[in-house]
């Protein structure tokens, strides 16, 4: 049988070309299954590991993990978490305005959750801020009308003279 000539070569090129063309399609999954699941295992982890850090009241460390999981790219929800647990941890370290600007940034992630309030009103509350503490409050009610707070509320309102949630 009689070779065609070129056709060997033009075979080779052809063969040569899908081989580029398979590395580049498995080097492209790569990435993508890279990101989707270590970047994510990743945040994860971050989340855990100030979880652990506030438990353990290692509240230096939390604050390093939050800052660390805050600039990388992460999600909303996990931006919104780890502004919580900084502001948690800025708190237990008495540094209550910047506990206050870091539950600002997770209220503006996600303004209907209640986690972000409930930071703001321990740094409030020891900052005697009344005022802006019964606004928060009352902004936490109008989330949760079943939260344990409303008697909070209602004592702080009954000084002030002001009308009591029923």
């Amino acid at each position: 049988m009689r070779e065609i000539k070129g056709y060997g070569k033009r075979k080779m090129k052809c063969n040569n070309t899908k081989y580029l063309l398979s590395l580049i399609f498995v080097g492209l999954i790569s990435v993508v299954l890279y990101k989707t699941f270590f970047l994510n295992c990743n945040t994860e982890n971050r989340h855990h590991q100030a979880h652990i850090a506030l438990h353990d009241e290692k509240y230096e460390h939390v604050i390093e993990i939050c800052d660390q999981a805050i600039q990388s790219n992460t999600s909303p929800i996990n931006r919104y978490f780890m502004y919580v647990k900084k502001a948690k941890a800025l708190n237990k370290l008495h540094r209550y305005e910047e506990a206050l600007k870091s539950s600002d940034l997770a209220i503006a992630i996600y303004p209907k959750k209640e986690e972000a309030y409930l930071a703001q009103v321990d740094a409030l509350f020891n900052l005697g801020s009344e005022e802006e503490l019964i606004t928060v409050l009352e902004e936490i009610v109008s989330i949760n009308p079943h939260t344990p707070l409303k008697p909070l509320l209602n004592s702080l309102r009954l000084e002030r003279g002001k009308v009591q949630y029923q």
